[in-house]
């Protein structure tokens, strides 16, 4: 977006938000005066619906609120509630998967919403000990890990809710992937390393397939997710899937390649010193993959950014495919190339993008 572009989208929102706000004040719930989830660079991924922070009045409990009044925003809203309602139902996660509890879901005035409690947390993810980084995520990660659908029953009572996805899926994506960048940012050195990448997958398809079937978020990172009392909350449910068991680690392993080194590093290890080395292939493959869709959405967000953020999303792409080419060639990633890209990032991010980012992440 140009700067113009960027202040329509917010004036725009600002005005449906007053819209939304004098609905839910006959609801009995109020918003919040900053709303984080529409700020800075949530403009960016904002489609067809909002998700703003608020209170019922009754009690001045918060609350998150999920709302549209667009086909597609309350389509995708009612999908989110329909997988979180199943997960819920199925044994295995009563206990080892946590989700806020539903407050209100229902239509009003040609807006749909949901409303869920908002979970209090007294630290971000990253503010504790690595020690304790590292058993928080590992938990939530093999409880994921705990549901395969192996079964036609299994895959029956899931397929018409979830995504699922095999190796050919991960492949043809990864294909979109490439030849999307290759439209909308070319750059010959990094489509040279998006074919090696291809390539990888191409030639472990048959790896990657008999590690489906499990569940994954495939968004599993620190804003996706909230601490209270040492468990983890799982909040976004549209990102869950049934796919490679590895796709949920790898995205927050690349995450916690600038937010938390040590982590990944320590969580690399683990896998390889526990796990056999098919796992570790799988989320070499994963991580691949999910780097694949950041070039793709980073190529996708220069056309609608200017100024700075423009020259960041441009820095972004330029970061995430040297990282890319350090898993390629199964390296490590450079500490100075990290350290060098979180100074200009910090220089470039607007003050309000600033402190969004202090909801779930210090660095």
């Amino acid at each position: 977006m140009t700067e113009n572009s960027t202040k329509k989208w917010q004036d725009g929102a600002r005005e449906e938000t007053d819209k939304i706000s004098k609905i839910l004040y006959d609801l009995g719930f109020s918003l919040d005066e900053v709303q984080p989830h529409i700020s800075g660079e949530r403009f960016l991924m904002t489609k067809n619906k909002l998700v703003l922070v608020g209170k019922r009045n009754s009690d001045n409990s918060r609350v998150i609120i999920k709302s549209s009044d667009n086909p597609d925003g309350q389509r995708e809203i009612t999908n989110e509630k329909k997988a979180r309602d199943i997960l819920q139902t199925l044994s295995f996660t009563q206990e080892t998967i946590l989700f806020p509890k539903e407050i209100f879901f229902d239509k009003k005035d040609d807006y749909l919403f949901w409303m869920s409690e908002f979970i209090e947390q007294k630290k971000v993810f990253v503010e504790y000990s690595l020690e304790e980084q590292f058993f928080l995520i590992l938990k939530a990660l093999e409880s994921q890990e705990a549901f395969h659908a192996t079964t036609f029953e299994h895959l029956k009572s899931i397929s018409s809710v979830f995504p699922t996805f095999y190796g050919r899926e991960y492949f043809k994506e990864f294909e979109i992937f490439k030849e999307s960048f290759a439209q909308n940012y070319p750059n010959p050195k990094i489509q040279k390393t998006l074919e090696s990448a291809l390539q990888i997958i191409k030639e472990h398809k048959k790896e990657i397939d008999t590690f489906c079937g499990y569940l994954a978020h495939t968004d599993f990172v620190p804003h996706n997710f909230r601490i209270k009392n040492r468990d983890i909350y799982m909040l976004d449910c549209s990102a869950v899937q049934f796919g490679n068991k590895y796709e949920g680690w790898a995205r927050f392993l690349n995450y916690m390649v600038i937010h938390n080194p040590p982590l990944e590093k320590i969580l690399v290890q683990y896998i390889k010193e526990n796990r056999d080395s098919a796992d570790y292939i799988n989320l070499r493959l994963m991580r691949i993959y999910k780097i694949g869709f950041l070039l793709q959405y980073y190529s996708l967000s220069i056309n609608k950014t200017s100024g700075n953020l423009k020259k960041l999303t441009e820095e972004r792409i330029n970061f995430w495919h040297q990282v890319l080419k350090s898993i390629v060639d199964n390296n490590q990633t450079d500490p100075k190339l990290i350290e060098d890209y979180k100074k200009e990032r910090d220089q470039l991010r607007s003050v309000e993008e600033k402190e969004r980012q202090r909801e779930f992440a210090v660095a």
